[in-house]
Order: structure tokens, then C-alpha cells, then sequence
């Protein structure tokens, strides 16, 4: 570690358009690989793809011609649609950073640059950790796809060397290399629907740079974007997770738990999903000059991009309505049917028995913990409302007066 250089990047960054063929070659040879396309394109055979292969030579070739339309047919086949609010305030002019929440591991960023590519606006490269990169195909896909990886299990010294590097690169991504970034607010997925940015974060993404903080912030654009889906495939997985910290105090991943959420969030049904971009948080960045402690500042942001965020978050009737179910009111009536009410419900009712089928470690004691697993799917949908309250209460309360 004495010889690290925070300027090297060349084991976090995304393959160069003069690496595509070879890396592409290796894909061709992969077992799984072609598994994989046989779901997105069960139509075309070994020597089709092979052929669709041969023809990448640039990154551009490997988004334009595979992953941006293996991710549309994704679309088509597990989503009621794919919507974008805003995003006229995109310029191919400037580059951003897509401060974004994180729901499903792969589908959050891939879906932005979808709509990127259709629109004929330049793609990001993503931020992905390396935890989930274990199998290196994936790594290999990934970083053809513009992917550069945020090391994870660090020790206190390893995080603050690999925190610079990374903070470096994503000043040098934007402002030299003028590549917009996507990243999540915060490590992780969100488990319960809550939205928040981790100050972490934003203490990384100022580290670099002799300017103060307030110009370390806009010299990245940081552009608040948001993603919500009507339905998550992956909802039981993460109540298991809430539940075993909360039974045991801790969690342990089983070994191809990431792959495994990854391919049920590629393929499990979604239902409608949208993905909405917010203002560059430009007046908030000036309003941070008034506060003389960084840390203050920090905390001040963090609650600034999350109010934002929970502002433009598309709320779907599932949230109103787990809303109503877990408080037992009628509040938000009017933004649902009987029919989705009784929907939702048999949706609830059958995630909480499947959830019991496949945790057959808990045993006897199901019966108990039934209610619990229902409030938990429940606060997942519902928090995205509770947090639209808080922000239009805020708002509210901070209107100036004549």
C-alpha cells in the first residue's frame, strides 16, 4: 500500500475501444454468455451471435448493437413500459453525475442508458462494486459496457487511498474526459424502499481538488435521478435480509446470492417503471457557503439531493396503497381502483407465502413471524410516500413570505 498512486486507474476503469475485440473473442467462447442471450434473443442461434460478436470493434459498437438492445427487449418483456420525466435537461454539451437510487443492481443504470441511446444522447459509464464481480464473465460484460468498479471490503487505511482514487477518477471522467457517470446515493440497494444519501458519498466525491467544496460540487453537475418500479422482483429477498439482521444481528450472503438477485431483477416482472431526472443542484451547492462546518455542509446536501429525489419519485398505485393498508386509512383513495386495492393485496398475501416456502430455516416459527414479513413488504412499497410527505412538508414550511 506505500506505493499506491491514487492516479492509476487501470484496474477500475472500463475497457478502451482498442480492447473491445479481444474481450469480445473471450465472450464468444463462454458457456454462460450464450445462455444468457438464448433468454433476450431465443431466436437467433450460436453462429448468429457469434457473428453479432464479430462485428464490435468499439464500445460504442458493443452498446449500440448488443447491451442497449438486449436491454430493450428486457423492457419489453418484463416491464408494462418504460417511461423518462425531464429528460430534456440532458445536453450532450456538458457531462454529469447521475446521483441516483438503487433498487436492482444492473437494471437502475442499464435503463438510463437505454433511454440515452434511443435518444441519441451520450451513455454514462456506471459505477458497479466489485463484490459482484466475481465470475469474470460478468466483469468481462460489464466493463465493456462502460462499468468502472468501487472496491468494497476495505480496511480503514485501504478505503481512504481507494476512496481518493475513485474520487479522482470521477473528476477526471467529467471534467477532462467530458464522460457523464452514474452512480447510487448511497452502497448497497435500497432494502425498504427508503431513499437516502449517504453522506459517505459526498465526503468521496469532494476529497479531490484545491478548490473549496462548493466548487468541487459543481465543476461534477450532480444531477439527482430517480428510478422507481411498480412492482420489485427482488422484494421477498430483501425482506429475508431485513428480517435475519433483525432476528440474528447480522447477515451473511450465501454464495451466488448477488448473481442470483442480478438474474431474478433482469427477468422478474416489474410492471410500469419510470425514471426521472431532477435539477442540478447548483443553488444548493451556493446555499452550503453559509454553513462553516464541512461536515455540516455534507449533511446539509445529503438532505437536499434526498428532498429532491423524494419530489420527483414516481409513485405508482402500489404505493399509495401499501400506504393505506399499513396505516389503515383511506388517505389515498383516489389514487387507486378496488380492483388494484384487491390486486395488491393477493400480490402481498402470495409474496409472503412464497417467502415461507423458500425460508424453511425458520421452521415453527413462520406463524409468527407472517405479520411481520407482510409489514415489512408493506413499508417497502409505502416508504417512497412517507417520504413525498416529508419533502412537500418541507417545501411547504420554507415558502418565503411577502
Amino acid at each position: 500500500m506505500d506505493s499506491f498512486d491514487i492516479n492509476d486507474f487501470e484496474s477500475i476503469r472500463p475497457y478502451h475501444d482498442h480492447e473491445v475485440p479481444a474481450a469480445v473473442a473471450v465472450l464468444s467462447q463462454n458457456d454462460r454468455f450464450f445462455e444468457m442471450m438464448a433468454w433476450v434473443y431465443p431466436s437467433l442461434d450460436r453462429d448468429d451471435i457469434r457473428e453479432m460478436l464479430s462485428e464490435i470493434k468499439t464500445i460504442d459498437d458493443f452498446q449500440q448493437s448488443l447491451s442497449g438492445p438486449a436491454f430493450k427487449v428486457v423492457t419489453q418483456m418484463t416491464t408494462s413500459g418504460l417511461t423518462f420525466s425531464q429528460i430534456d435537461r440532458i445536453s450532450n454539451e456538458r457531462a454529469y453525475l447521475f446521483l441516483s437510487n438503487h433498487r436492482d443492481i444492473i437494471l437502475d443504470s442499464a435503463l438510463l442508458n437505454v433511454t440515452l441511446l434511443e435518444k441519441g444522447i451520450n451513455t454514462t459509464q456506471i459505477a458497479i462494486g466489485d463484490n459482484l464481480l466475481l465470475h469474470p464473465m460478468i466483469r468481462n460484460i460489464v466493463r465493456l459496457n462502460k462499468n468502472f468498479f468501487v472496491n468494497r471490503n476495505l480496511n480503514a487505511k485501504e478505503m481512504l487511498l481507494y476512496s481518493q482514487r475513485l474520487s479522482n477518477y470521477i473528476r477526471k471522467t467529467i471534467t477532462q474526459d467530458k464522460t457523464s457517470i452514474w452512480i447510487a446515493h448511497r452502497e448497497g440497494r435500497s432494502k425498504d424502499g427508503d431513499d437516502r444519501t449517504a453522506n459517505g458519498l459526498l465526503k468521496m466525491l469532494s476529497m479531490i481538488g484545491d478548490e473549496n467544496i462548493e466548487d468541487k460540487f459543481k465543476q461534477l453537475n450532480i444531477l439527482p435521478t430517480v428510478v422507481s418500479y411498480e412492482y420489485d422482483p427482488c422484494d421477498i429477498y430483501k425482506v429475508n435480509e431485513l428480517l435475519t439482521l433483525k432476528i440474528d444481528g447480522k447477515y451473511e450472503k450465501e454464495e451466488g446470492e448477488d448473481y442470483k438477485s442480478m438474474l431474478k431483477g433482469m427477468t422478474g416482472h416489474k410492471g410500469r417503471v419510470h425514471i426521472a431526472v431532477g435539477s442540478l443542484m447548483h443553488k444548493e451547492i451556493d446555499e452550503l457557503d453559509s454553513i462553516p462546518n464541512k461536515n455540516d455542509k455534507i449533511r446539509h446536501f445529503a438532505q437536499a439531493i434526498d428532498r429532491q429525489m423524494h419530489a420527483i419519485y414516481r409513485l405508482w398505485p402500489s404505493n399509495y396503497i401499501a400506504y393505506d393498508l399499513l396505516n389503515g386509512t383511506k388517505l389515498y383513495s383516489a389514487h387507486y381502483s378496488n380492483l388494484e386495492k384487491f390486486a395488491f393485496r393477493n400480490y402481498i398475501t402470495g409474496r409472503v407465502i412464497l417467502f415461507f416456502i423458500a425460508k424453511k430455516s425458520f421452521g415453527n416459527q413462520k406463524d409468527g413471524l407472517r405479520k411481520q414479513v407482510r409489514e415489512m413488504l408493506l413499508q417497502m412499497y409505502a416508504n417512497p410516500v412517507v417520504n413525498r410527505i416529508e419533502s412537500e412538508k418541507f417545501s411547504s414550511e420554507n415558502i418565503p413570505t411577502a
